[in-house]
């Protein structure tokens, strides 16, 4: 019959009552299964840190393959599309930036995971106003904002492209627009947790 509850004891009385307990004591076995109970209760902790840890570098490794995808998107577009101006060129940093930010993310180089962010970043915002006209898409986007000429409407769209637009251009718009690229933030929210639970 057992008499003693080990339930109660901190791991140092456990391991200490294992020391003087002889294994034929019928309180040897339930001594035992506190322990090993223990054990498990420190095991669980570890184990949900190691697998939110491994979902944390599986994100970034497939946000980092969809930039090396966007880098060569862009890249084949740049060789094999129409080259009309030097403005075709403005690409070429995107590209190398969408290519870098790919790589050190699939490799898991840690300390560099900004140029990640960085890229992802600057696919957030796109804006038209007057001459000016910014859009940075990787493989396309889910974009919300507002266009305006006299009034204000609300726009949403759905990109499958890969888009650099950087233009002085009065002719490109007539209307003035802001818009937010929900994927591009929510892939950055991703990096940035996923950067966090790395370090």
């Amino acid at each position: 019959m057992i008499k003693v509850d080990y339930s109660q004891y901190t791991q140092a009385e456990l391991h200490e009552a294992l020391q003087q307990i002889p294994p034929d004591s019928e309180n040897y076995p339930a001594l035992i299964a506190a322990i090993d109970a223990r054990q498990e209760e420190a095991e669980r902790p570890r184990q949900r840190t190691e697998k939110t840890l491994h979902s944390a570098e599986t994100r970034v490794k497939v946000i980092g393959y969809i930039q090396l995808l966007a880098a060569f998107v862009m890249t084949v577009g740049l060789i094999f599309g129409p080259l009309t101006s030097w403005q075709s060129l403005i690409s070429v940093p995107f590209i190398v930036l969408s290519a870098a930010a790919g790589y050190t993310a699939i490799s898991e180089q840690v300390k560099w995971y900004w140029l990640s962010i960085l890229n992802q970043g600057l696919q957030v915002v796109s804006f038209s106003f007057g001459i000016l006209n910014y859009k940075y898409t990787g493989l396309g986007g889910i974009q919300i904002g507002f266009t305006w000429l006299k009034e204000f409407e609300l726009s949403f769209g759905i990109l499958f492209s890969s888009t650099v637009r950087l233009t002085g251009n009065s002719d490109v718009f007539s209307l003035n627009a802001l818009q937010i690229d929900v994927l591009a933030l929510v892939l950055m929210v991703a990096l940035l947790t996923g950067r966090a639970h790395q370090r």
